[in-house]
């Protein structure tokens, strides 16, 4: 997969940067989605689905780093530090 700029050059994304692309834009569009609606960028989101959903076409391996990336999040959002112990 490749991104196109407006300055006419492209980026190639392979490997492990196909993984951080799926866990970043699998965290962001579920932390956009708990937004109250008057705030949530729906148009962002679904740009953001298209691509996600095209990187998981062309693995899709990548999927089951979708569902961990989700887990993350929901696990990152009910985390209660601990006390520090000094």
């Amino acid at each position: 997969m490749a991104f196109e700029f407006d300055g006419g050059f492209e980026i190639g994304v392979f490997g492990y940067m196909r993984y951080i692309l799926v866990e970043a834009l699998s965290f962001t569009i579920e932390a956009f989605r708990g937004l109250p609606i008057e705030f949530r960028p729906d148009n962002n989101i679904t740009d953001m689905k298209l691509i996600l959903d095209e990187l998981v076409k062309q693995d899709a391996t990548l999927s089951q780093s979708q569902l961990l990336a989700r887990r993350k999040l929901d696990q990152v959002l009910t985390h209660v530090p601990r006390p520090n112990s000094a």
